[in-house]
């Protein structure tokens, strides 16, 4: 996951400097008008128990260019249900720890059909990085369970939107499509606080718990790890859909 976070610094860095030099050389008429910068929030993110919150940033260095930054800031939640149960190694265990975090950046180069970024349709190619963490503790016969573990990538995509405007200052920002595919790999790690745990019954329930997770379950591996067990994904090609609302502010 470090290796994925460095490869997108290294496409941004090299995108910024290239759209950089472009605007510098190309001024079009969105500089004449002065609003070449915004920064935005969506809101549903604030809502829906996703882990984050995402902000955005855009410059508009042309009359049709723009480049656009979305950070997912990290924000706890509740494990998504549909994760939580196949995670558990027991039915009948009671959760006292349920914590979910996502962090991600999303660097779109923007080409806007109407010349007048940053308002109107655009399509996009986009890099991304995406990284979800859990920590959930389960109690069950006296002794907990604890799994903790995080799963991240780097991908590539193209998405399609409309920025529309709300006023002299304002924009609802849509992406109304967003397709990538991502290389995404991580672990978790189950102990336990039984003093008289029998490490490989233990490493048996969670292959068979995690073997239930939809999608990757059947690729998982579960090891003993000295007092724990360990549980890799392998490398994987994920294809993935996006679609983002964003409130902007102009300057």
């Amino acid at each position: 996951m470090l290796r994925s976070a460095s490869a997108f610094l290294s496409f941004a860095l090299c995108l910024l400097s290239l759209t950089t030099a472009t605007g510098q050389s190309r001024p079009g008429r969105n500089q004449s008008a002065g609003q070449k910068f915004s920064a935005g929030i969506a809101p549903f993110s604030l809502l829906l128990p996703s882990g984050k919150v995402n902000i955005k940033g855009e410059w508009a260095y042309s009359d049709n260019k723009s480049l656009a930054l979305f950070i997912a800031v990290p924000r706890p939640t509740t494990v998504p249900g549909f994760l939580a149960g196949d995670l558990d190694l027991s039915e009948s265990s009671k959760t006292t720890t349920n914590r979910f975090t996502s962090f991600g950046a999303i660097l779109e180069q923007r080409f806007y059909l109407g010349h007048n970024a940053p308002r109107g349709l655009y399509l996009a190619p986009y890099a991304r990085y995406n990284s979800f963490t859990v920590a959930r503790t389960t109690f069950e016969d006296q002794y907990e369970t604890v799994v903790k573990g995080s799963i991240g990538g780097f991908g590539l995509g193209a998405s399609a939107g409309m920025q529309i405007r709300l006023g002299d200052f304002l924009t609802l920002d849509a992406t109304v499509v967003g397709v990538d595919f991502k290389w995404m790999d991580g672990a978790l790690t189950y102990s336990s606080d039984n003093p008289d745990n029998d490490l490989v019954a233990f490493r048996d329930r969670v292959q068979n718990a995690v073997n239930g997770i939809p999608i990757i379950g059947s690729k998982l591996s579960a090891d003993i790890d000295g007092n724990t067990v360990k549980v890799h994904t392998p490398g994987l090609l994920m294809p993935g859909y996006r679609f983002n609302l964003t409130l902007n502010y102009l300057f």
